[in-house]
């Protein structure tokens, strides 16, 4: 009886176990992005590492971007965990001539333990208010730009370890990740900093071989009617 017992229990931990491996984390070893595809052709674009800057106007003093790919490695990250991808900043200026309406922004992000190399999209439209009342809903200045970005080409998905994830931008914050937004409110004739975030998503896992998952069951079933029979 006690060998039994000691079988089924073996049996269920190995099963256990096994769907245990399946909730892996991952490393992200590397962080890159720039800008590209800006539209109009006037934008003055400025890619490094690990900031990439955009200007454009005329002015006292220019308006534009700063991303500044946040630093790594990032380790143990769980799936469906926001983390930060980097930081973005809009110097927002009242300005003439030439403004921003499009941006993509080109970010390939590195899986460490022989993971791929992930590149997204994330698009950026540029509303530059004219700074006359009445403003838009929520605008502090007189008026308020507004930033909004998307995953461009839909999400990004691969597989790894025997997960499936999909990888998709979520939006702007300013409170550490509390409050996360598509369209991102900056106040003119100021600095504009936020950050960016982003997840992995777990889609799917392969699943335990059937006779693993039979054999545990079956076992687990024929320890109890053993028990019950003893017990009567």
């Amino acid at each position: 009886m006690k060998k039994l017992t000691i079988t089924t229990a073996t049996a269920i931990t190995l099963a256990m176990s096994a769907v245990g491996a399946t909730a892996a984390t991952l490393d992200i070893t590397g962080i890159d992005s720039s800008w590209n595809d800006v539209v109009p052709g006037g934008v003055t674009v400025n890619n490094g590492d690990p900031t990439s800057s955009m200007r454009w106007g005329t002015g006292a003093s220019q308006s534009g971007y700063d991303f500044t790919d946040a630093p790594t490695p990032i380790l143990g990250l769980a799936a469906d965990t926001q983390f930060v991808v980097g930081n973005f900043n809009h110097l927002n200026f009242p300005i003439t001539g030439t403004t921003l309406d499009t941006a993509n922004l080109n970010v390939d992000i590195q899986i460490g333990g022989g993971g791929p190399l992930i590149s997204s999209v994330f698009s950026f439209s540029h509303d530059e208010t004219t700074n006359s009342a009445p403003c838009g809903p929520g605008s502090v200045s007189i008026c308020d730009d507004i930033v909004s970005v998307s995953s461009a080409a839909g999400a990004e998905a691969f597989s790894l370890g025997g997960v499936d994830y999909v990888f998709q931008v979520l939006g702007f914050s300013t409170d550490g990740g509390s409050t996360i937004v598509t369209d991102f409110l900056t106040q003119e004739n100021s600095n504009n900093p936020a950050q960016l975030y982003a997840t992995f998503t777990a889609v799917s896992q392969v699943p335990l071989p059937a006779g693993m998952l039979l054999m545990g069951t079956a076992l687990a079933g024929f320890g109890v009617m053993r028990r019950r029979k003893k017990a009567a």
